[in-house]
């Protein structure tokens, strides 16, 4: 995923065609993955819904959708290194050296977080938290979720997980360029816990404490490890 460029001013004209190009290979590069996604999201959907205990469709056009949405989602993960590479290499002309280099290191690394992060979401925070939500019926309430509001649910989760995985790159990203410091960082721990739990309530999809805990801890310990890498960077 490095990104090598020369050097050289560039006029309007070639900036805007180079955006052209960029962006038109980032929508194939999506395109060709949501088409393979596709075949698959049929199986992925029946999966997803497992923690569900089944999901039903009020719209006839809502199952489609819902489907065309998961395969969306798919291509997009599928396609995301060479979306990242693109958007780089259309920005790294602005950047120095240093920075490009370091840039250069941390996109694969970026991109492993989000998928580990959205992986923890869909696999061990969704069905635990359904439990938690469907425990809250009785015999006489009973859940009927819709295919697109449990998708949608499932999608913001995943989503919230992969950015707050991105915690240790922006910090020690940080710290490299000098803009914050390790020990000024661990000074605030407790405003870092603080806030780490205010985002979980923010970012998480409705009220139940176990999807806000099951992000909250992850932000306490991707800090910590921030700060490891920190120290053992120096």
């Amino acid at each position: 995923m490095a990104v090598e460029l020369e050097d050289r001013e560039m006029h309007l004209v070639e900036h805007l065609a180079e955006l052209r190009s960029r962006l038109i290979v980032a929508l194939a590069a999506v395109a060709a993955g949501t088409a393979v996604a596709w075949s698959w999201s049929a199986e992925f959907l029946s999966w997803l819904a497992r923690p569900a205990g089944g999901l039903v469709f009020l719209a006839p056009t809502e199952a489609f959708f819902t489907r065309f949405k998961v395969a969306m989602l798919g291509g997009f993960m599928l396609a995301l290194p060479v979306v990242l590479h693109q958007a780089w290499g259309f920005t790294a002309r602005a950047l120095g050296a240093r920075l490009r280099g370091l840039v250069n290191t941390i996109l694969p690394v970026s991109y492993l977080l989000f998928v580990a992060g959205s992986l923890l979401a869909v696999v061990v925070v969704v069905p635990n938290a359904m439990r938690f939500l469907i425990a809250y019926g009785s015999d006489e309430v009973r859940p009927l979720l819709s295919v697109g509001a449990y998708v949608e649910f499932v999608t913001t989760l995943a989503l919230a997980f992969g950015v707050v995985f991105q915690l240790p790159l922006v910090l020690v990203l940080l710290d490299r360029l000098g803009i914050v410091t390790r020990e000024r960082l661990a000074a605030k721990r407790r405003v870092v816990y603080f806030v780490g739990v205010v985002a979980a309530a923010m970012l998480t999809p409705g009220p139940d404490i176990v999807s806000q805990v099951a992000l909250a801890v992850p932000i306490a310990v991707l800090f910590e490890l921030s700060l490891l890498a920190m120290r053992r960077s120096r």
